[in-house]
């Protein structure tokens, strides 16, 4: 039986989320809209042929050019969250270019198209943190884009488990609608040093229609450069993945 890459995707759809995981609106703006757009087609294709071991080697390849640049950056923080995260257990995130062996988690998820955790059933675990940090309140909430309610709430646990270290949790609430209309989900803990503090998500467009979030979030174009107009998807080789 076919089936597209990513679980609940187009095969169009999952090229455009494999695009936006693999670059960053700066990385976009540096490789190339288009040149970074069929890069992506062609790591795909190169795993429908079935050759891993050759994608290992181009994901490599362009990770040790992503790496030039990221050097140059402060490292990713609750201040300065990471573009995207995957997760294959739900419960630790991992980013492209900057987790160990980011190559062999992709090629995973590419695999089975779900998370590997299933206590929610089949889940495309895949989260675009867009805007926000460090969180600490509700003007520097984190945004989150991801298809499914589990999966947004997860990543919220993800990017707290990845910067926030040892804590005490104490609480989570949805809050009520603000004066203007916004809704946040807060997370309240005690950090190693006694002190309670509080990490904000904002869920004002996404809580109760995730999906519909999501793929809008897909269409929208780049904050930096033009999106290459892909409606075309994958070539018709690529298309079906077995």
């Amino acid at each position: 039986m076919k089936r597209s890459l990513l679980y609940g995707l187009s095969s169009e759809q999952s090229l455009a989320v494999v695009w936006r995981l693999l670059f960053s609106p700066p990385l976009r703006k540096h490789f190339g809209p288009e040149s970074s757009l069929r890069w992506c087609e062609n790591l795909i294709g190169t795993y429908a042929s079935g050759n891993h071991a050759e994608f290992t080697a181009e994901y490599n390849r362009m990770a040790a050019r992503v790496g030039k640049i990221l050097r140059e950056e402060p490292k990713p923080s609750l201040e300065r969250p990471p573009w995207a995260m995957i997760s294959l257990d739900m419960r630790i995130g991992l980013i492209p270019w900057v987790t160990p062996i980011f190559d062999r988690f992709l090629l995973a998820l590419f695999s089975s198209g779900t998370a590997l955790e299933k206590y929610f059933g089949d889940l495309l675990p895949v989260a675009f943190i867009a805007k926000g940090g460090p969180g600490d309140s509700t003007a520097t909430a984190f945004r989150i884009y991801a298809p499914s309610a589990p999966v947004r709430a997860s990543a919220e646990h993800w990017l707290m488990r990845a910067y926030l270290g040892s804590r005490e949790r104490l609480l989570h609430a949805s809050l009520s609608p603000d004066k203007d209309g916004r809704t946040f989900s807060m997370h309240v803990y005690i950090d190693q040093g006694g002190i309670e503090n509080s990490v904000f998500f904002e869920t004002t467009e996404s809580f109760g229609r995730e999906e519909d979030d999501f793929l809008q979030f897909l269409l929208e174009s780049p904050e930096n450069g033009e999106r290459p107009d892909h409606r075309n998807g994958l070539s018709e080789q690529h298309r079906d993945l077995v």
